[in-house]
């Protein structure tokens, strides 16, 4: 959709209507998500939660009926609802981001000296293909984080404190996140694993940044 509304932006008009024009209609649909935002983040939940619960019977052959309870229905639910809103949050951020890439390629193009209608071509072919890769960044950010937070919640209700870092031992793998292969970390205290602006110290369990595909062996 956000592709449709960049062709919108016309060659031969005022530059900085057009702007505006394509940025409106690109927060008013932004306002449209909400429903739909919602629906395929249950679903993608769900599917993850179902994963996770079923890793956990796989490995807990003596796991009991009780502590099947707390695994399936306990820790599930405040996360669940949490993770939601965040997701819905980030769908609805697609367009608003796009928005912003109006005005930001509008503005170089006219630094650069280019003319209206080479700003106008870029905006209407790169625009969709941006946002594209934008969430699918997303969606496997999101499949691991939430994969992680669900590893977490359960681990936590039935007694675990410390996890083991794995990665998935390929040639992909972040240098740092190679590091903490193999080591054993607290759940109320994870380690540092990027750095944000200005040197900024992240720190996340496996799965929560993006694009990481480490995981958690929770240890009991």
């Amino acid at each position: 959709m956000v592709g449709k509304i960049a062709q919108e932006y016309k060659e031969d008009s005022d530059l900085f209507e057009q702007e505006k024009a394509v940025q409106k209609r690109l927060f008013s649909y932004a306002d449209t998500l909400d429903a739909w935002a919602n629906e395929v983040s249950d679903v993608m939940l769900k599917r993850v939660a179902r994963a996770d619960y079923s890793v956990w019977l796989r490995v807990g052959e003596k796991i009991g009926s009780e502590t099947r309870r707390k695994l399936n229905e306990v820790t599930v639910s405040p996360i669940f609802y949490l993770l939601q809103h965040e997701q819905v949050e980030l769908i609805k951020s697609l367009p608003l981001e796009a928005a912003q890439k109006v005005h930001e390629w509008t503005q170089i193009g006219l630094a650069n000296g280019q003319r209206y209608p080479a700003i106008a071509k870029r905006i209407q072919t790169e625009l969709g293909n941006v946002t594209k890769s934008r969430a699918i960044t997303i969606a496997r950010t999101e499949t691991a984080r939430t994969r992680s937070n669900f590893t977490e919640a359960r681990a936590k209700a039935i007694g675990s404190t410390h996890y083991r870092w794995h990665t998935v031992g390929d040639g992909s793998v972040r240098r740092s996140h190679s590091e903490l292969d193999g080591k054993v970390f607290s759940w109320n205290d994870p380690p540092i694993t990027d750095y944000g602006k200005g040197g900024t110290p992240i720190r996340s369990h496996p799965g929560c940044v993006f694009n990481c595909r480490c995981w958690a062996e929770p240890i009991f």
